[in-house]
């Protein structure tokens, strides 16, 4: 195991908003008994541990994390009759594509979203009124006893960009989703519309919308009522094409973006009486959520 991982490997290789420093250990687990061995070797040494998907939704620290960072790089897919099995290291476009192929509507709202199956599953994931927890039939899932157990829709507890996997410790493997036959052609068409709609998002790196749309605003356009378009910090931004995306411009430092969230907060408040929440993960250097 040992000779397997990387020591101080910088977070900001893993990660959408290229922001983070150095995990003290990392490990890519490639199957089951990888994750298995790479939990049971850090309980044993002492070691925190965190697990990392498509790292699309998440702000890590400056300082990295005082730990081993996992990444989930299970890339396995099987189709039959309408269900898909799939692993929660799979990229969605990945799993969009191969859904499409096989003619399998119902994720074309996925399109454009950047990360993993599992980081989806975990932040109920969707756009347009549609969310992948819909769609799901059942979740498979390690908890912190190494005991694997299949939940149903039902005990996912899925909400707006909520699921049960966001506070407890289980760790998302397979995901089983029930989808229905159709065009292909009209399946694509779909998605080539989709993937059009986001062309106004922004092409620098980020980690996709910062806050959770306070029904019945957006929360974009409550950031850009505020005149805060285009407003910079360092090296982060808040883009001048889409105000609930922060941008990295190059080299942005966590603190950058930190700032920039408590201040879209801070006159929205002002403003509009209403308290933004944000949608990322924030995480300090012992991997321990940040609540702003």
């Amino acid at each position: 195991m040992s000779e397997d991982y990387q020591k101080n490997q910088p977070l900001s290789f893993h990660t959408s908003f290229r922001i983070g420093g150095p995990a003290d250990w990392f490990y890519e687990a490639k199957n089951e008994k990888d994750l298995v061995k790479a939990i049971t070797f850090c309980q044993k040494k002492k070691i925190s541990f965190l697990i990392l998907g498509g790292g699309s939704n998440i702000l890590f620290s400056d300082k990295g994390f005082r730990g081993m960072v996992i990444k989930m790089e299970n890339k396995e897919i099987r189709i039959k009759d309408g269900k898909v099995l799939v692993a929660a290291g799979v990229s969605l476009n990945e799993l969009l594509k191969l859904t499409a192929e096989n003619s399998l509507a119902g994720l074309e709202f996925l399109a454009g979203i950047y990360g993993t199956v599992g980081g989806a599953i975990i932040g109920n994931a969707g756009a347009w009124q549609e969310n992948i927890g819909d769609k799901v039939k059942r979740v498979r899932a390690l908890n912190k006893d190494h005991q694997f157990k299949w939940l149903n829709q039902e005990e996912c507890q899925f909400a707006y960009r909520q699921s049960r996997f966001k506070k407890s410790k289980e760790i998302i493997l397979t995901v089983e989703l029930e989808l229905k036959k159709d065009n292909q052609q009209k399946i694509k068409q779909k998605i080539k519309e989709n993937l059009a709609k986001r062309e106004a998002q922004p092409k620098e790196p980020s980690a996709g919308s910062i806050f959770i749309n306070p029904k019945p605003k957006s929360a974009g356009s409550l950031i850009e009522a505020c005149g805060l378009k285009g407003k910079r910090i360092g090296g982060a931004q808040i883009s001048g094409g889409h105000a609930n995306f922060i941008i990295n411009l190059g080299g942005a430092k966590a603190t950058d973006v930190l700032e920039l969230i408590a201040l879209a907060q801070k006159m929205v408040k002002e403003k509009f009486k209403i308290t933004l929440q944000p949608e990322i993960i924030i995480l300090d250097e012992n991997g321990k959520q940040i609540h702003y």
